[in-house]
């Protein structure tokens, strides 16, 4: 009763965000975790819900989640400190920690790689197959969508003139795409597509990996607004769950990530280029 009791409020606080309405660390209550909307709100919750109520759990507080419509509402509500805790990619970790003071505190421990992914049917194979057809990738501003773009180009194909790019709200949104057949391939995150119901998995197939675009898929990360010791205990928590929780660490399993580990700044400005071009995206002249 209890877990499905959260689910229910998380699904609510999950579609209040996607209507639109701010949410502040201020006005909640406990801890708020804002999560890029790297996959469908749905699949977050499922995904995420076993966390959240360990950490209410153990925490003696409530703690909640909530993500944004788009990645670039996402971003500009960190540059507000609206989230106390944040768990977001690459890119975004980058600009949170050198813009908006936010402290690095846990990174998985297998990484995530850009996979070309096509209908199980499909004959392509490589990303210079695509040339004259569409592709799929997520929000332009996730990571490893500006990555596909460097495998387009890398292939020899000039995006909008050999390929057509349709960013979709999320990896998900990717993939269904390349299921219904309104584009040939979608470039998206492996972890992403590994945390993706079996039954979206089993109808497509990976048929290139980019090695070299092999980063963190997620990093957690502590508003610098919240006391040193405050976001020292939370994050030896959710660390505590993910490594000696049986369920935390299937939870691990689960997503791909393989576990959690202790994650500094001087990791984190190996993202400083996919920072920059974010910080770059977001901010361009109309």
């Amino acid at each position: 009763m209890f877990q499905v009791k959260w689910l229910c409020l998380l699904a609510i606080a999950f579609m209040l965000e996607n209507a639109d309405l701010a949410w502040s660390a201020e006005k909640a209550a406990g801890i708020e975790i804002g999560i890029a909307p790297f996959l469908p709100v749905k699949t977050l919750v499922q995904n995420y819900a076993p966390m959240l109520i360990y950490l209410e759990q153990r925490l003696k507080e409530p703690v909640t989640m909530v993500t944004a419509p788009d990645y670039q509402r996402f971003n500009e509500r960190i540059g507000q400190h609206e989230y106390p805790l944040i768990i977001t990619g690459a890119n975004s970790a980058y600009l949170a920690w050198a813009e908006s003071g936010y402290v690095p505190l846990l990174r998985p421990i297998i990484y995530t790689r850009p996979v070309m992914v096509v209908a199980k049917n499909q004959k392509l194979a490589h990303v210079r197959d695509l040339r004259g057809k569409k592709v799929a990738m997520s929000d332009a501003l996730a990571v490893v969508s500006m990555q596909g773009m460097q495998m387009l180009r890398e292939a020899g194909l000039v995006p909008g003139r050999d390929v057509t790019v349709m960013n979709m709200p999320n990896h998900g949104a990717a993939v269904n795409h390349v299921i219904s057949g309104e584009v040939s391939a979608a470039i998206v995150s492996d972890r992403a597509l590994n945390q993706l119901p079996s039954a979206t998995r089993n109808k497509v197939k990976i048929t290139q990996v980019w090695e070299q675009g092999a980063m963190p898929g997620i990093v957690y990360m502590g508003s610098p607004d919240l006391p040193r010791e405050r976001l020292e205990h939370l994050s030896r928590v959710i660390l505590e769950y993910a490594r000696d929780v049986p369920e935390g660490v299937e939870l691990m399993r689960g997503l791909g990530y393989g576990g959690l580990a202790p994650f500094g700044p001087d990791e984190i400005r190996n993202f400083t280029r996919y920072g920059e071009m974010l910080k770059e995206s977001m901010y361009k002249a109309p």
